[in-house]
């Protein structure tokens, strides 16, 4: 994945796409293209910050995943590891209506880093919803599901999301 860090360095700006909300009378730029906040090295630690990546790094993570943990013949994360990651982390007396956003619990858990279905047609999916508009899944056959929009997650956005979160419903 050598498209992927917390920054963009100046060589690669060119490369950096605007980010956008949907307002009222439309889209509204947020960050602009090759500038914004990922445009060269921070002015403070972001080591717990959002990474910045390509479709091909992004689709490269997602295939990795979806071939547990391995790339080719080698073995990026441990199976044991994999296995935690995309487990339910959270026990029940912590799933409260006020603990994460409404409804997010319904069916759902949390693995390290990542959403997991725990229950219905999808269950064992797991992925995320990023704030500024990347969607990813991988569910329990393989198959991967990436959504780069470079918009904000919002009211309305949302149906797109739950849209695409529909595509490809497993049953294991």
């Amino acid at each position: 994945m050598t498209d992927t860090a917390l920054w963009v360095p100046q060589e690669k700006l060119d490369r950096l796409p605007a980010a956008y909300r949907l307002g009222d009378n439309g889209f509204v730029e947020m960050e602009p293209a090759g500038g914004g906040f990922y445009a060269g090295p921070p002015t403070f630690d972001v080591s717990h910050g959002e990474l910045v990546s390509t479709a091909r790094d992004f689709h490269r993570f997602t295939r990795m995943l979806a071939d547990e943990g391995r790339v080719g013949e080698d073995r990026i994360i441990s199976a044991e590891h994999l296995r935690l990651m995309i487990s339910d982390q959270v026990p029940a007396a912590n799933k409260t209506p006020d603990s994460f956003f409404p409804g997010f619990w319904e069916g759902m858990g949390w693995g390290f880093g990542v959403g997991v279905k725990t229950t219905g047609p999808q269950r064992g999916r797991y992925g995320w919803s990023g704030g500024q508009g990347t969607d990813f899944f991988v569910d329990p056959k393989g198959t991967i599901g990436i959504r780069l929009t470079q918009v904000e997650l919002g009211e309305r956005v949302w149906p797109l999301v739950e849209e695409f979160q529909a595509l490809g419903e497993t049953s294991t």
